[in-house]
């Protein structure tokens, strides 16, 4: 029973989600010279408020998609435990609002379970709008990061660096955002058959699998245009330049090349083993532009 629970909550994402936040933390904003917020100590307890809500926002969905079903769980006790790690992160929200001198932020952990409960009970379907909802949850929260975090006592200088270290956060934010929707796309396209038969109201199920993938084209290309523009503006940094177009630009020309071949389901299994490696580089591109801008530029 204890498998089913964590892979309601989908433990993995929310370790990925922690560990996000800790690798833009170190990074994006310590060892640049100058002092922020959040000791990593306090980063802690917000990945924790932070992932105990949203193991509740999984339990909730779960709760509300499944109240008309047979579950092997019972759904009373997903429910109970959706409001115990709810109180539980959203107190640990407050404290650490609290610590930092940021009252008003708890605001954020008392309405953010607001909207994922109002959300999930009245969107029990899975939809192309609950993709687009979901591919946003996870980079947004880099966004929460950077509001918390916020520098203390900065020069005319360190804002100058502070402004660059913050368009390149949103540079990936974007980035993230674009790349997740496809995800659930091509996702969407493995699952339609069944989608289909439980009548979800999903884009392939919609439009069919053939404009589906259209769509999830479009993005990939918008997505790899902005990287090479991202490269382009650096076009005067080769080791940045360099990077960009090693970890980001040519892996997205792939995926795209792959993507446009992709006709039967294992295609689009292996566009998903392959969007894994993409991740991957995206992150590994972090840290070395990070340092370079730490020890090289700065």
């Amino acid at each position: 029973m204890n498998d089913t629970f964590l892979n309601i909550i989908q433990w993995k994402k929310i370790i990925y989600f922690i560990f996000i936040l800790f690798l833009f933390k170190f990074s994006f904003l310590h060892g640049y010279g100058f002092k922020t917020t959040l000791s990593f100590l306090d980063l802690g307890l917000l990945s924790i408020s932070s992932a105990f809500l949203l193991a509740s926002g999984y339990l909730t969905s779960f709760f509300f998609r499944n109240t008309q079903k047979k579950t092997k769980l019972p759904l009373q006790k997903v429910k109970k435990l959706s409001i115990y790690l709810t109180i539980v992160g959203i107190l640990v929200g407050l404290f650490l609002s609290i610590k930092v001198n940021k009252a008003w932020y708890g605001l954020i952990f008392i309405i953010c379970p607001i909207i994922v409960y109002l959300y999930s009970k009245n969107n029990v379907q899975k939809t192309f709008f609950s993709n687009i909802v979901t591919s946003f949850l996870k980079p947004f929260a880099l966004l929460t990061l950077w509001w918390f975090d916020f520098p203390l006592n900065l020069s005319i200088e360190q804002w100058e660096l502070f402004y660059n270290l913050q368009l390149i956060t949103i540079g990936y934010v974007i980035i993230s955002f674009l790349s997740n929707i496809v995800m659930e796309i091509i996702i969407d396209i493995i699952n339609v058959n069944q989608d289909n038969l439980n009548k979800q109201n999903t884009l392939p199920v919609l439009l069919g699998r053939k404009r589906a993938k259209d769509i999830a084209l479009m993005l990939s290309i918008i997505g790899c245009l902005f990287v090479f523009a991202i490269a382009v503006a650096f076009i005067k940094n080769k080791f940045i330049f360099s990077t960009i177009m090693l970890l980001g630009t040519i892996p997205e020309l792939h995926f795209i090349y792959r993507l446009m071949l992709a006709s039967e389901a294992k295609d689009y299994q292996n566009l998903r083993k392959i969007s894994y490696v993409n991740f991957f580089l995206a992150l590994l591109s972090v840290p070395t532009i990070a340092y370079y801008i730490k020890y090289v530029i700065n």
